[in-house]
């Protein structure tokens, strides 16, 4: 009988440690509880999740930005951070958002789950490399998990034959690859497997020709001519009187903010960048 009791309790224990939603900085509730309020104003719940994107996306406009918030502990973990977004975290988070099935406060630990299948590869926390650091491998994952989808050839894409090296050649620059050789040797035959698959890119001067068939809130993977990297900037289209803007997470004005430029234009100013990807959200998000 003392052994059946111990059983339930260490059950009833477990049970209740498991459904716990993850704890969230004071800062990053306050947002959250926002967004709750927001999502519930304009019926996000009703509308298709890409429609839902493009609202979700305006709802950080202004929130400052910050590189670097997920290397803050020493453990691989689902690092959330809502009150300073750089371009990654800015897409993961409204994409997380956009595939909730409700919006109120018990849907927190599904918003951190879905970060979870966004940010790591099969949605598993192994190590380091366990996260999609390079964009054009997050973009072939997730089409690997029917989240997204490239739409890059169907706009008028090319083909994209880049040896992708970057993390591996420059280890020095990332502290994980540095103090474990095995990471690194991870990393390595993660730059392989990209480099054995086909990608396509829009030159950016052929950028004005896609945007009919470029959608509000279709996810805008920036390429680059920097050696040995696929992508360098992350954001979403915003679509205004037929032309095509990006809402995105921006180093320069310091803030979630809308390109002052039509897409094409914005970039032209910007010697690195060579043209972009595109991916389109699933209507759901898969089991």
């Amino acid at each position: 009988m003392i052994r059946l009791i111990l059983h339930l309790f260490l059950f009833l224990f477990l049970s209740s440690y498991s459904c716990e939603a993850p704890r969230l900085s004071s800062s990053d509730q306050k947002v959250l509880n926002s967004f709750w309020k927001y999502a519930e104003e304009h019926r996000l719940g009703n509308l298709p999740v890409n429609e839902r994107i493009p609202s979700i996306a305006r709802f950080f406009l202004g929130t400052p930005y910050q590189s670097n918030t997920l290397n803050v502990t020493r453990e691989e973990l689902p690092v959330i951070n809502l009150h300073e977004l750089d371009c990654v975290t800015f897409v993961e988070n409204v994409l997380a958002l956009a595939f909730l099935e409700q919006y109120n406060q018990q849907s927190t630990e599904a918003f951190v789950q879905n970060i979870i299948r966004l940010r790591y590869r099969n949605a598993e926390i192994v190590d380091y490399t366990s996260r999609l650091h390079y964009s054009s491998d997050w973009l072939y994952e997730m089409q690997q998990a029917h989240l997204l989808t490239d739409i890059t050839q169907f706009a008028g894409g090319i083909p994209y034959s880049k040896q992708i090296c970057f993390m591996s050649e420059h280890s020095q620059k990332y502290p994980q690859l540095q103090k474990d050789s095995s990471l690194l040797k991870k990393i390595k035959t993660i730059e392989t497997a990209i480099n054995q698959r086909t990608y396509y890119y829009i030159p950016k001067d052929k950028i004005n020709e896609a945007c009919n068939k470029i959608k509000n809130g279709d996810i805008i993977l920036i390429t680059t001519h920097i050696k040995g990297l696929d992508t360098s900037h992350l954001g979403f289209a915003w679509k205004k009187e037929g032309k095509t803007y990006l809402l995105h997470a921006s180093s320069k004005g310091k803030q979630v903010m809308i390109s002052s430029l039509p897409l094409q234009e914005y970039m032209e100013g910007i010697d690195s960048q060579s043209g972009i990807m595109l991916a389109r959200a699933a209507k759901t998000l898969a089991e």
